[in-house]
């Protein structure tokens, strides 16, 4: 077997080019694992952002007597129907804790232009996210918020 000059040229960049191929995959496997990486926690936050978000909608637009944090809001006699959005203050005094898998909700509370109050329902720890609502507390417009955790 007799190598050339142009044998060993062609040669030399064959084996550059493919190293500089693998270098280009190394790259894409690294970017796709990140990427993933990501995907994972995105869908993390959003189970938690979802949980929350409901119970939130629950209190202020439903009524429960057995736990208020299922639904807090003032009932219409006449209309025979719960009023969305507007909460009466004592019912808050009825809120029971609801555990889900890994979700609880830590606590809740609300803040008016006169009054703030905090009711703590599980003295846990983990990744938490609030959710704000606007809603009228005894007639008075404020916020209450509702923070769950994982």
């Amino acid at each position: 077997m007799i190598i050339t000059s142009k044998g060993i040229i062609f040669s030399m960049d064959a084996l550059i080019a493919f190293v500089i191929v693998l270098f280009i995959l190394l790259i894409f496997v690294f970017s796709v694992n990140h990427q993933t990486d990501k995907i994972t926690q995105n869908v993390g936050q959003f189970f938690l952002e979802e949980k929350v978000m409901l119970i939130a909608d629950s209190l202020v637009k439903n009524y429960n007597e057995e736990n208020a944090l299922l639904g807090a809001c003032v009932i219409d006699i006449e209309k025979k129907r719960v009023k969305s959005n507007e909460i009466n203050s004592a019912n808050f005094s009825n809120l029971k804790p609801i555990e889900q898998d890994s979700f609880f909700v830590k606590s809740v509370s609300y803040q008016t232009n006169t009054r703030k109050n905090k009711f703590i329902i599980e003295n846990r720890t983990g990744e938490c996210l609030v959710v704000r609502r606007f809603v009228l507390i005894d007639g008075e417009k404020g916020f209450v918020f509702v923070e769950g955790c994982v």
